[in-house]
């Protein structure tokens, strides 16, 4: 070999590794870019470093036996990196955020992009890899490369056309140097599989668009009912949000005519509603909610809102039954605590370009970190409500939220009838456990407080009812005695007596727009006149009930573990009812809309959303599906058709010359040999050489007719044919063992 071939075998072999390495290495900086902005930095030269080991590895790995093993091996190893990264559940929940938002809701932490670089980059490496060194497949390769950008699809950013136009250029590359060699020899004859390449680039791109919406996309189209006097409007034509408190309560019209935003982003294990303004007294005349209590509350109030837990509220119980132990004589339902279980979660908030001046409050928040807004405290009023120093909150500073899940009330206290108490007996067994604790601050103290604060928001809050409400009350809560019973029943009167929830409701000319109007007459309104009718019927049938405006968090047309979305249309009243022996507790008069869907979660078409979803996926898959059966099939279909075409025919001459065409076909395509100039006997040599099978029982007779006019019998015709299938059983064989 001379110095000039030794040469050009070395470009030869440096292009057949280093080809698959560069598309590798674009393909993860191109999901990098995604995160960083950034064409090259320390994380793409770190992703360059770990593809150059990975191929390395892989190159040893396939000259040695037992190679899958170690690969497999590997494989499991990998698998407990995200648990070294990020172990926190906290981290967990961030990374989600951070992949899903392209980085803008979590700044990028080296932690994520190492775990990134990681696991892409493992499977990048080893799908070029094996599509290129082991065997090429120009579909799977073109599909490998086009990730990335279905990732930007997804994070809804656009791809830079420098990685968009490196990626076909090294595909293209790749496809014209392997149609110089025997794994591609087709390709040297047409260029078809150039277009399946970029076809199927194309058509996985647009069916990936259309089945990955962008996150910040409103995803419903009808509006849920918000209170806009919450928000300030500007009036430029461009809506701007702002969070603030107000005298007033709003309605859902205004809001109506401006567009859908992205409020917040949560990270949570369990989503609840989150309460911004709670509004105290009903004025008739302006027909809304009015705050009349001023705003203000404790610095201090994580102390004792971290002690409203039943499960600490049961050891004071058992050390007050220590002290005197006629407590459980007195309060029979005292022992029940025992049972309770109470359990913590949190819920980890990002504002999108929404300055708040409150903190958004689950009913039984414990405390709040605010430390990366820069605000020097929080305070929570008697209502619940959550606010800062700040006149508002930075508008993308995130915080975090702890409190006690609301689970505790059906799971642990309904069901084992500590709520079948009257609140006298609620007062007084609150008030014994407190004088038989040894602790002054005790969480049996905490929800002593609780109560009293309650009393005096039941006397500041007082709200008069017309005799129709008044009537309707006393009937729905006639014979009960607890007021968790009555809270429930009040609840159910609206699931039950045909109410339907309907946005687009207008009350009729000459109407007026009344609680009493909708409660007896139309029946119809959003989740403002639901809450409103129930808290005045709270009222007049006795309860202590507060009408509050917040969040329902959802997870929008793309459920994502531990990711939920609050909208505008996310916005949400509902009342908060005081029950002996739980406290606080909130319920939903709200149904679902005239749609079906739920109006606790927003109201969105969350079954049209689905199945929408579901048919589009279903059409994909089915395209997709069909396109591969024929690419892998045809070949085949061609070939069952021929051999039935061959045993049907009558015509032997006939039969003959297709079964010799044929076979010269398969001859050249399988050993590059150009069958065109290539008499009977150079082809009956050729075949023997490549097959090891005579081809005799097709030449012989194929001859004589062609050069000698003899017609073919019936039994060389069919010699013939079997001598055809045996010559491409061996070509199948002998392609497969290479």
């Amino acid at each position: 070999m001379t110095l000039t071939d030794k040469f050009k075998e070395a470009v030869r072999r440096s292009n057949e590794i280093i080809m698959p390495f560069l598309l590798c290495v674009i393909i993860i900086s191109a999901a990098l870019n995604i995160y960083t902005d950034n064409y090259f930095d320390i994380y793409t030269a770190v992703a360059a470093v770990w593809t150059a080991a990975l191929f390395a590895l892989f190159s040893k790995l396939r000259k040695i036996r037992f190679g899958g093993l170690i690969y497999t091996a590997i494989l499991i190893v990998l698998g407990f990196v995200p648990n070294l990264l990020i172990s926190s559940r906290e981290d967990v929940f961030g990374f989600v955020q951070w992949f899903f938002s392209a980085a803008e809701a979590v700044k990028t932490r080296p932690s994520f992009a190492l775990l990134l670089i990681i696991m892409l980059g493992f499977f990048f490496a080893s799908t070029v890899f094996y599509f290129t060194q082991v065997i090429y497949r120009s579909a799977a390769v073109g599909l490998i490369s086009l990730i990335p950008f279905a990732l930007a699809v997804k994070t809804a950013t656009n791809p830079p056309v420098f990685y968009i136009v490196a990626a076909s250029a090294l595909n293209l590359f790749l496809f014209v140097f392997y149609s110089r060699k025997e794994l591609l020899k087709n390709a040297k004859k047409s260029v078809s599989p150039t277009l399946v390449v970029y076809g199927d680039f194309a058509v996985a791109a647009v069916l990936l668009a259309m089945l990955i919406p962008k996150p910040e996309e409103t995803p419903f189209y009808e509006k849920f009912e918000v209170f806009t006097n919450v928000f300030q409007f500007g009036g430029s034509g461009e809506t701007t949000y702002q969070g603030d408190y107000n005298k007033y309560s709003g309605t859902a019209e205004d809001l109506l005519r401006n567009e859908s935003k992205l409020l917040y982003i949560v990270s949570t294990a369990e989503p609840t509603y989150m309460k911004a303004q709670v509004f105290d007294t009903y004025n008739k005349e302006e027909g809304r909610w009015e705050s009349t209590v001023s705003m203000d509350g404790s610095k201090n109030w994580e102390d004792k809102a971290s002690l409203l837990n039943y499960e600490m509220l049961a050891e004071d119980v058992s050390q007050a039954a220590a002290n005197d132990p006629s407590l459980y004589e007195k309060y029979p339902f005292a022992k029940t605590f025992d049972s309770v279980q109470d359990m913590e979660t949190y819920s980890v908030i990002y504002p999108r370009d929404f300055p708040a001046v409150y903190v958004l409050a689950p009913l039984r928040i414990k405390n709040a970190n605010v430390s990366s807004t820069n605000a020097s405290y929080t305070a929570r009023s008697d209502k619940g409500e959550v606010f800062t120093n700040l006149r508002h909150l930075p508008p993308s500073a995130e915080y975090i939220v702890r409190y006690y899940s609301e689970d505790v009330f059906s799971f642990s206290l309904i069901g084992r009838g500590l709520c079948d108490i009257t609140m006298d007996e609620y007062r007084d067994f609150l008030r014994d456990v407190v004088q038989n604790t040894d602790d002054a601050y005790s969480a049996a103290d905490a929800f002593y407080s609780e109560y009293l604060k309650a009393e005096e928001y039941r006397r500041s809050a007082a709200t008069e009812v017309s005799p129709e409400i008044q009537s309707l009350a006393d009937s729905l809560t006639e014979g009960l005695e607890y007021d968790y019973q009555k809270a429930q029943a009040i609840e159910q009167y609206f699931h039950n007596n045909g109410f339907i929830y309907d946005l687009g409701y207008e009350v009729p000319d000459g109407t007026e727009d009344t609680p009493e109007f909708f409660i007896f007459e139309s029946k119809t309104g959003i989740c403002s006149d639901f809450a409103t009718a129930y808290t005045l019927l709270a009222r007049a049938a006795g309860l202590n009930v507060r009408y509050a405006e917040g969040f329902v968090p959802d997870q929008g047309e793309t459920p994502q573990p531990g990711i939920y979305y609050i909208y505008t249309e996310n916005a949400h009243a509902y009342p908060e009812v005081f029950i002996p022996g739980a406290g606080w507790m909130r319920f939903e008069p709200t149904i679902a809309d005239n749609s079906g869907n739920s109006s606790t979660t927003g109201d969105g078409n969350d079954a049209d959303s689905y199945l929408v979803f579901v048919f589009t996926a279903v059409i994909a898959v089915f395209v997709i599906g069909i396109f591969l059966l024929m690419f892998i099939l045809t070949p085949k279909i061609a070939e069952a058709l021929f051999r039935t075409r061959i045993s049907a025919s009558k015509d032997n001459d006939k039969a003959v010359r297709l079964i010799y065409l044929r076979h010269l076909k398969a001859l050249g395509a399988r050993y590059e040999i150009d069958p065109l100039p290539l008499t009977a006997e150079e082809t009956a040599e050729a075949t023997i050489t490549n097959t090891g099978i005579p081809l005799d029982p097709v030449t012989e007779p194929f001859t004589a007719l062609c050069y000698g006019g003899k017609p073919v019998s019936e039994d060389e015709k069919a010699a013939a044919f079997e001598c055809y299938k045996a010559q491409a059983k061996e070509m199948k064989k002998k392609r497969k063992d290479q």
